[in-house]
Protein backbone atom coordinates (compact mmCIF):
# COMPACT_ATOMS: atom_id res chain seq x y z
CA UNK A 1 0.00 0.00 0.00
CA UNK A 2 2.64 2.44 0.77
CA UNK A 3 4.06 2.10 -3.42
CA UNK A 4 0.68 2.52 -4.28
CA UNK A 5 0.19 6.16 -2.33
CA UNK A 6 3.24 7.37 -3.24
CA UNK A 7 2.62 6.44 -7.00
CA UNK A 8 -0.62 8.12 -6.22
CA UNK A 9 0.69 11.49 -4.29
CA UNK A 10 2.76 12.06 -7.99
CA UNK A 11 -0.44 12.16 -9.52
CA UNK A 12 -1.56 15.55 -8.97
CA UNK A 13 -2.64 17.08 -12.24
CA UNK A 14 -5.28 15.55 -15.20
CA UNK A 15 -2.79 14.65 -17.42
CA UNK A 16 -1.68 12.13 -15.33
CA UNK A 17 -5.37 10.93 -14.17
CA UNK A 18 -5.72 10.81 -17.89
CA UNK A 19 -3.21 8.61 -18.47
CA UNK A 20 -3.87 6.37 -16.13
CA UNK A 21 -7.12 5.81 -16.89
CA UNK A 22 -6.48 6.09 -20.87
CA UNK A 23 -4.84 2.78 -19.88
CA UNK A 24 -7.84 1.78 -17.80
CA UNK A 25 -10.03 2.30 -20.89
CA UNK A 26 -7.11 0.54 -23.76
CA UNK A 27 -7.05 -2.97 -21.46
CA UNK A 28 -11.02 -3.32 -21.02
CA UNK A 29 -10.56 -3.99 -17.56
CA UNK A 30 -13.52 -3.09 -15.42
CA UNK A 31 -15.84 -3.48 -18.29
CA UNK A 32 -14.88 -0.01 -19.80
CA UNK A 33 -14.57 1.18 -23.80
CA UNK A 34 -13.98 4.77 -23.39
CA UNK A 35 -11.94 7.14 -21.99
CA UNK A 36 -13.94 9.01 -19.67
CA UNK A 37 -14.95 5.62 -18.69
CA UNK A 38 -11.32 4.97 -17.37
CA UNK A 39 -11.00 8.42 -16.07
CA UNK A 40 -13.62 8.04 -13.54
CA UNK A 41 -11.95 4.50 -12.20
CA UNK A 42 -8.61 6.08 -11.98
CA UNK A 43 -9.97 8.98 -9.38
CA UNK A 44 -11.56 6.11 -7.75
CA UNK A 45 -8.35 3.97 -7.43
CA UNK A 46 -6.36 7.20 -6.27
CA UNK A 47 -9.53 7.94 -3.93
CA UNK A 48 -8.93 4.32 -2.52
CA UNK A 49 -5.31 4.36 -2.66
CA UNK A 50 -5.95 0.92 -4.72
CA UNK A 51 -3.84 -0.44 -7.74
CA UNK A 52 -6.31 -1.06 -10.67
CA UNK A 53 -5.89 -4.78 -10.19
CA UNK A 54 -7.08 -4.53 -6.68
CA UNK A 55 -9.75 -2.21 -7.44
CA UNK A 56 -11.05 -4.57 -10.44
CA UNK A 57 -12.08 -7.31 -7.81
CA UNK A 58 -14.67 -5.30 -6.12
CA UNK A 59 -15.99 -2.60 -8.72
CA UNK A 60 -16.92 -2.66 -12.83
CA UNK A 61 -19.01 -1.31 -14.82
CA UNK A 62 -22.16 -2.48 -15.85
CA UNK A 63 -24.33 0.16 -18.05
CA UNK A 64 -21.95 3.23 -17.98
CA UNK A 65 -22.31 2.80 -13.98
CA UNK A 66 -19.37 2.00 -11.17
CA UNK A 67 -20.99 -0.97 -9.71
CA UNK A 68 -20.00 -3.04 -6.83
CA UNK A 69 -20.26 -6.81 -6.36
CA UNK A 70 -22.23 -8.63 -3.60
CA UNK A 71 -19.18 -10.03 -2.36
CA UNK A 72 -17.00 -7.48 -1.68
CA UNK A 73 -20.03 -6.07 -0.15
CA UNK A 74 -20.51 -8.27 2.56
CA UNK A 75 -16.41 -8.16 3.14
CA UNK A 76 -16.66 -4.88 3.87
CA UNK A 77 -19.56 -4.93 6.02
CA UNK A 78 -17.09 -7.86 8.04
CA UNK A 79 -14.27 -5.51 8.53
CA UNK A 80 -16.47 -2.68 9.80
CA UNK A 81 -17.81 -5.17 12.64
CA UNK A 82 -20.41 -7.15 11.01
CA UNK A 83 -20.86 -10.52 11.07
CA UNK A 84 -23.31 -12.87 9.13
CA UNK A 85 -24.38 -16.31 9.85
CA UNK A 86 -25.46 -18.25 7.07
CA UNK A 87 -27.88 -21.08 6.55
CA UNK A 88 -28.38 -24.47 4.37
CA UNK A 89 -25.94 -22.66 1.50
CA UNK A 90 -26.60 -25.80 -0.41
CA UNK A 91 -30.30 -24.62 -0.27
CA UNK A 92 -31.71 -24.48 -4.51
CA UNK A 93 -34.80 -22.77 -3.39
CA UNK A 94 -34.40 -20.16 -0.59
CA UNK A 95 -31.05 -18.98 1.42
CA UNK A 96 -31.17 -17.51 4.66
CA UNK A 97 -28.78 -15.90 6.97
CA UNK A 98 -28.08 -14.24 10.38
CA UNK A 99 -26.95 -10.55 9.98
CA UNK A 100 -25.66 -8.52 13.17
CA UNK A 101 -24.35 -5.30 12.28
CA UNK A 102 -21.47 -3.29 14.94
CA UNK A 103 -24.23 -2.43 16.48
CA UNK A 104 -25.26 -6.05 17.88
CA UNK A 105 -28.81 -5.48 16.26
CA UNK A 106 -29.80 -9.01 14.19
CA UNK A 107 -31.79 -9.29 11.72
CA UNK A 108 -32.73 -12.75 10.65
CA UNK A 109 -33.30 -12.82 6.68
CA UNK A 110 -34.46 -15.24 3.29
CA UNK A 111 -34.36 -14.62 -0.59
CA UNK A 112 -35.89 -17.39 -2.61
CA UNK A 113 -36.53 -18.40 -6.04
CA UNK A 114 -39.85 -17.09 -5.56
CA UNK A 115 -38.55 -13.63 -4.64
CA UNK A 116 -36.14 -13.81 -7.56
CA UNK A 117 -39.36 -14.61 -9.92
CA UNK A 118 -41.36 -11.90 -8.28
CA UNK A 119 -38.49 -8.83 -8.60
CA UNK A 120 -38.09 -10.29 -12.94
CA UNK A 121 -34.68 -11.07 -12.41
CA UNK A 122 -35.36 -15.07 -12.25
CA UNK A 123 -34.45 -16.41 -15.70
CA UNK A 124 -35.17 -20.09 -16.60
CA UNK A 125 -32.68 -20.62 -19.58
CA UNK A 126 -30.57 -23.67 -18.73
CA UNK A 127 -27.14 -21.69 -19.46
CA UNK A 128 -28.41 -19.54 -16.82
CA UNK A 129 -26.61 -18.88 -13.42
CA UNK A 130 -29.84 -19.22 -11.90
CA UNK A 131 -29.81 -22.73 -13.19
CA UNK A 132 -26.29 -23.47 -12.67
CA UNK A 133 -25.90 -21.78 -9.04
CA UNK A 134 -29.36 -20.71 -7.45
CA UNK A 135 -28.11 -20.32 -4.02
CA UNK A 136 -25.44 -18.24 -4.94
CA UNK A 137 -27.72 -15.97 -6.73
CA UNK A 138 -29.83 -16.04 -4.22
CA UNK A 139 -27.12 -15.28 -1.84
CA UNK A 140 -25.97 -12.38 -3.75
CA UNK A 141 -29.35 -11.14 -3.72
CA UNK A 142 -29.75 -11.11 -0.08
CA UNK A 143 -26.25 -9.92 0.72
CA UNK A 144 -26.66 -6.27 -1.69
CA UNK A 145 -30.51 -6.11 0.13
CA UNK A 146 -29.79 -6.77 3.33
CA UNK A 147 -27.12 -4.21 3.13
CA UNK A 148 -28.60 -1.48 1.44
CA UNK A 149 -31.36 -1.38 4.72
CA UNK A 150 -29.39 -1.80 7.27
CA UNK A 151 -25.74 -1.09 6.56
CA UNK A 152 -26.01 1.82 3.36
CA UNK A 153 -22.50 3.71 3.66
CA UNK A 154 -21.27 -0.07 2.23
CA UNK A 155 -22.68 1.24 -0.59
CA UNK A 156 -22.97 4.89 -0.44
CA UNK A 157 -22.55 5.97 -4.16
CA UNK A 158 -22.00 2.99 -6.24
CA UNK A 159 -24.83 0.31 -7.17
CA UNK A 160 -25.24 -3.36 -7.12
CA UNK A 161 -24.68 -5.57 -10.45
CA UNK A 162 -28.40 -6.14 -10.74
CA UNK A 163 -29.61 -2.50 -10.08
CA UNK A 164 -27.88 -1.32 -12.77
CA UNK A 165 -28.50 -4.13 -15.13
CA UNK A 166 -32.35 -2.99 -14.67
CA UNK A 167 -31.53 0.38 -15.97
CA UNK A 168 -32.69 1.89 -18.92
CA UNK A 169 -30.37 2.83 -21.51
CA UNK A 170 -29.68 6.86 -21.98
CA UNK A 171 -29.98 7.90 -25.54
CA UNK A 172 -28.13 10.78 -26.43
CA UNK A 173 -30.11 13.79 -28.11
CA UNK A 174 -30.29 13.78 -31.80
CA UNK A 175 -29.79 16.85 -33.45
CA UNK A 176 -32.27 17.18 -36.55
CA UNK A 177 -30.61 17.27 -40.11
CA UNK A 178 -30.63 20.68 -41.80
CA UNK A 179 -33.19 20.51 -45.02
CA UNK A 180 -32.28 19.50 -47.88
CA UNK A 181 -32.92 21.62 -50.71
CA UNK A 182 -35.22 19.51 -53.77
CA UNK A 183 -33.39 18.28 -56.28
CA UNK A 184 -34.85 18.24 -59.89
CA UNK A 185 -34.26 14.44 -60.38
CA UNK A 186 -34.68 12.05 -57.52
CA UNK A 187 -31.46 10.46 -55.60
CA UNK A 188 -32.36 7.07 -54.85
CA UNK A 189 -30.71 6.72 -51.67
CA UNK A 190 -31.41 3.51 -50.01
CA UNK A 191 -30.87 3.45 -46.16
CA UNK A 192 -32.58 0.90 -44.95
CA UNK A 193 -31.11 -0.96 -47.14
CA UNK A 194 -27.31 -0.35 -45.90
CA UNK A 195 -28.50 -0.44 -42.36
CA UNK A 196 -29.54 -4.07 -43.10
CA UNK A 197 -26.12 -5.00 -45.04
CA UNK A 198 -24.41 -3.61 -41.89
CA UNK A 199 -26.41 -5.38 -39.59
CA UNK A 200 -26.28 -8.93 -41.45
CA UNK A 201 -22.36 -8.41 -41.36
CA UNK A 202 -22.42 -8.01 -37.83
CA UNK A 203 -24.59 -11.10 -36.85
CA UNK A 204 -22.22 -13.15 -39.44
CA UNK A 205 -19.05 -12.03 -37.60
CA UNK A 206 -20.76 -13.21 -34.47
CA UNK A 207 -22.13 -16.16 -35.85
CA UNK A 208 -18.21 -17.41 -36.80
CA UNK A 209 -17.34 -16.09 -33.56
CA UNK A 210 -20.22 -18.20 -31.80
CA UNK A 211 -19.01 -21.49 -33.80
CA UNK A 212 -15.19 -20.73 -32.77
CA UNK A 213 -15.70 -20.87 -29.04
CA UNK A 214 -18.21 -23.57 -29.33
CA UNK A 215 -15.54 -25.59 -31.58
CA UNK A 216 -13.24 -25.09 -28.84
CA UNK A 217 -15.56 -26.08 -25.78
CA UNK A 218 -14.34 -22.64 -24.58
CA UNK A 219 -17.73 -20.87 -23.29
CA UNK A 220 -16.89 -21.44 -19.66
CA UNK A 221 -13.17 -20.39 -20.52
CA UNK A 222 -14.20 -17.47 -22.50
CA UNK A 223 -16.88 -15.73 -20.13
CA UNK A 224 -14.36 -16.28 -16.84
CA UNK A 225 -11.79 -14.75 -18.50
CA UNK A 226 -13.42 -11.25 -19.83
CA UNK A 227 -15.41 -11.63 -16.18
CA UNK A 228 -11.52 -11.34 -14.59
CA UNK A 229 -11.08 -8.33 -16.78
CA UNK A 230 -14.45 -7.21 -14.80
CA UNK A 231 -15.88 -6.86 -18.79
CA UNK A 232 -18.87 -8.82 -18.05
CA UNK A 233 -20.60 -10.13 -14.61
CA UNK A 234 -22.05 -13.65 -14.79
CA UNK A 235 -23.78 -12.56 -11.56
CA UNK A 236 -26.26 -10.83 -13.54
CA UNK A 237 -26.13 -13.26 -16.27
CA UNK A 238 -23.72 -11.32 -18.96
CA UNK A 239 -21.44 -13.55 -21.04
CA UNK A 240 -19.44 -12.24 -23.60
CA UNK A 241 -21.38 -11.56 -26.25
CA UNK A 242 -22.61 -8.54 -24.03
CA UNK A 243 -19.35 -7.19 -25.23
CA UNK A 244 -18.58 -3.80 -27.06
CA UNK A 245 -19.18 -4.81 -30.66
CA UNK A 246 -15.45 -3.55 -31.67
CA UNK A 247 -14.18 -5.78 -28.32
CA UNK A 248 -16.18 -8.68 -30.26
CA UNK A 249 -14.47 -7.94 -33.53
CA UNK A 250 -11.05 -7.87 -31.78
CA UNK A 251 -11.24 -11.41 -30.19
CA UNK A 252 -12.93 -12.55 -33.35
CA UNK A 253 -9.32 -11.18 -35.57
CA UNK A 254 -7.00 -12.32 -33.00
CA UNK A 255 -8.84 -15.68 -32.08
CA UNK A 256 -5.85 -17.21 -32.56
CA UNK A 257 -3.24 -15.64 -30.53
CA UNK A 258 -6.58 -15.71 -27.59
CA UNK A 259 -6.87 -19.29 -27.57
CA UNK A 260 -3.34 -19.96 -27.69
CA UNK A 261 -2.51 -17.49 -24.40
CA UNK A 262 -5.95 -18.22 -22.97
CA UNK A 263 -7.31 -21.04 -23.22
CA UNK A 264 -4.40 -23.40 -23.47
CA UNK A 265 -3.27 -22.37 -19.88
Amino acid sequence: MKNEIQTYEKMNDLPSVQALGGAIATSGMFGCDRPEQGVIIALQCIAENKAPLEMAKNYHLVKGKLTKRADSMLADFKRSGGKIKWGDIKNREVQSGTFTDPDDNVYDVSYSIDDAKAAGVYNNKAESPWQKTPAAMMRARLVSETLRAIAPEIVTGVYTPEEAAQFDDIQPAQSKPEPKLAQSEPVQAQPILEAETVEDTEKISTKKLERLIFDAKAEDQVNKYFESKGAIDQLIEQTWRDLPDAKLQHLFDNWKSFKSAVLTK
